[in-house]
């Protein structure tokens, strides 16, 4: 399977005219992420973890002007894949990986070394929400658990209002961890909640229950249960997944 002379392809227009269909977003200056999808062939996990480190390599000795983090899933049925992160920018900034792309061509080496060890790519657009998200400057994790939400057609107005108040609450009670939240950029309306870990024990629920903790901030109990019921409603699915970082293949 052959991809084209760039690290992206050439669906950029589409998913570009793909966010002129996403519900009302906060349009931050730079808050977009590009996210790759690799699962390799069968019995070929290793051999492409090899070829991609020496790719890495040579990204670096190409002075890749963005920084790439590689994440693997650690629960459910496709342990296989890998997932290729680099954030934050602009729309500019997609513009200008393609010309460093076509100055540098990265790609003739990842064609003739990694990809005949590829048997499927995915390729994703993310929004991030810099006012409700809360991430520790220098924060160091291992682990990061990802809740994906699936928003009812009409209800991503609504569920904003909702994800400022859990969000405020959150900040302003001191909730103990950080977060992130994306919205998908084309396709089905998803948004995604990101939260990192150290280790295993730090996933370790906190002694005050958030909607304990929800409850100490809007006064009542009731107010907290009606909230987190409402926030419930504005999804036709939840999936969680954990993934663990792989700074030996990351750059």
């Amino acid at each position: 399977m052959n991809i084209q002379k760039r690290w992206f392809p050439s669906l950029f227009i589409a998913l570009i005219v793909g966010v002129m269909l996403l519900p009302p977003l906060a349009w931050a200056k730079e808050s977009l992420s590009d996210s790759w999808i690799m699962t390799p062939k069968d019995g070929k996990s290793m051999e492409f973890e090899q070829a991609f480190k020496k790719h890495v390599a040579r990204r670096a000795e190409l002075n890749d002007p963005r920084s790439w983090r590689v994440y693997v899933p650690v629960l459910g049925d496709e342990l296989d894949r890998y997932v290729i992160r680099s954030c934050c920018f602009g729309w500019q900034g997609f513009d200008e990986y393609r010309q460093w792309s076509e100055d540098k061509d990265p790609m003739t080496d990842w064609q003739k070394n990694v990809d005949k060890l590829v048997d499927k790519y995915e390729h994703y657009f993310s929004m991030m929400d810099m006012d409700n998200s809360k991430w520790a400057d220098e924060l160091t994790y291992k682990y990061v658990g990802v809740t994906h939400y699936t928003v009812k057609q009409g209800h991503w107005r609504a569920m904003e209002e909702d994800k400022k108040i859990l969000s405020e609450a959150a900040k302003v009670q001191k909730w103990p961890y950080s977060w992130s939240w994306e919205s998908s950029v084309g396709g089905a309306s998803v948004l995604m909640l990101a939260v990192p870990y150290k280790s295993y024990a730090e996933m370790e629920p906190p002694e005050t229950g958030f909607a304990k903790m929800l409850a100490m901030h809007l006064g009542s109990e009731d107010k907290a249960k009606q909230t987190l019921e409402r926030w419930a409603s504005h999804f036709e699915s939840t999936h969680y997944a954990l993934y663990e970082w792989r700074e030996d293949l990351s750059m």
